[in-house]
């Protein structure tokens, strides 16, 4: 069986979209079939990170029936399988975030993981997108405000049905921020990871790479390979 899951947090700017392209990396690094998919029809950025730019074959022409799930499949030179949303203003009005039923039926039995960038916060897309998922991995940033963001999120995706996988803690810096211990009082569940602030990241990104495929030995890919364990070990 696929197993779905959203990648989400509280709001914009903690480093979602790296999270799930990274976690999807380790993922396939540990021979499981992924597809990663940019839920996030109105500021979509999975295939900007991974190098394309302006998709002819995007989600948002699947949505429409114009292209097939074959077209809109992107194959990254990392091995890694991907569905972008197109970047374009005219493309988003033109599409409608509850036909994104109709791309999870396809995806269905077609790989181990499908993983979803969606939107952060709280918006209508974001939940469309949790009614189609299974579990959400939350991803904060150590500071007050965005674990108290986040745990709106993760309210909002246990009302949904989902199972909550664990928190990711991005861009940590080791001082003056939340601990591990006062992050899991506050949300309620195991912190899976804790991702410094690195320079890889930025520079796996300049280069259009996931981290795991970029610099596989590097401290914050031992991480994303921890958390991608720990969802293999629990993947029915």
């Amino acid at each position: 069986m696929t197993k779905f899951i959203a990648v989400a947090s509280g709001k914009g700017g903690v480093g979602k979209t790296t999270v799930a392209i990274s976690l999807a990396q380790a993922l396939f690094n540990q021979h499981r079939s992924v597809i990663l998919v940019d839920g996030n029809l109105v500021t979509p950025h999975v295939g900007l990170h991974l190098g394309v730019l302006n998709p002819k074959g995007s989600l948002n022409a699947f949505l429409r029936k114009e292209k097939s799930l074959q077209e809109i499949t992107h194959l990254h030179e990392s091995g890694l399988s991907f569905i972008p949303a197109s970047p374009s203003y005219e493309e988003f009005q033109k599409t409608n975030p509850e036909s994104l039923g109709e791309l999870f039926e396809h995806l269905d039995g077609l790989a181990d993981f499908v993983i979803v960038d969606t939107p952060g916060g709280l918006g209508y897309e974001t939940q469309q997108v949790f009614k189609q998922c299974e579990e959400v991995l939350l991803v904060i940033t150590p500071t007050l405000s965005a674990v108290m963001d986040a745990l709106k999120t993760l309210r909002a995706s246990e009302e949904q049905g989902l199972t909550v996988a664990g928190i990711v803690a991005n861009m940590m810096h080791g001082r003056h921020e939340l601990k591990k211990e006062e992050v899991e009082a506050i949300v309620g569940h195991p912190l899976l990871a804790k991702i410094k602030y690195d320079q890889k990241i930025r520079k796996a990104a300049h280069r259009s790479l996931p981290l795991p495929y970029a610099y596989p030995r590097c401290r914050s890919a031992r991480e994303f390979r921890t958390i991608a364990e720990h969802l293999c070990l629990t993947k029915r």
